[in-house]
């Protein structure tokens, strides 16, 4: 079986694919799908439909924590991990240190220098619920 990790990077690709390439969610999941069918298929489908399903809460919620930055000015890989990650937080029994982990990994892995340290912040400051200090130098 693949690891978390792996799914988790999927569903990240999934739910960039949609909103940047402004393609339907479904359509990315079965392209994806295709590509990589012996992924924890149950797990990555739950992550993107119910990320996707509750975007416009998760941006609400994310906003508040990142000092007067609206989720579109973010970086377009860090607002797609921070999606994914407050998802997790929010809905699944996943260990909040996990998933802080997790979200970090891909945001080094395919964010700027910054942001594995922005996302731990934004993270960190969700699961104590109150907002970071603000460090602009690390938002691009």
């Amino acid at each position: 079986m693949a690891s978390r990790r792996r799914a988790r990077e999927l569903a990240l690709q999934i739910l960039f694919e949609a909103e940047v390439g402004r393609q339907p969610l479904a359509e990315a999941l079965d392209r994806v799908h295709d590509q990589s069918p012996d992924e924890d298929w149950e797990f990555i489908r739950g992550l993107c439909e119910g990320t996707w399903a509750a975007r416009a809460a998760l941006d609400g919620r994310l906003a508040a924590l990142t000092d007067g930055w609206s989720p579109e000015r973010l970086a377009g890989t860090d607002h797609a991990i921070l999606r994914l990650a407050a998802f997790e937080l929010q809905h699944l029994d996943t260990p909040p240190e996990v998933v802080i982990n997790e979200a970090v990994a891909l945001a080094k892995a395919y964010g700027t220098d910054a942001s594995g340290r922005f996302v731990n912040g934004v993270l960190g400051a969700l699961v104590r619920g109150r907002p970071p200090r603000p460090r602009a130098h690390e938002r691009s």
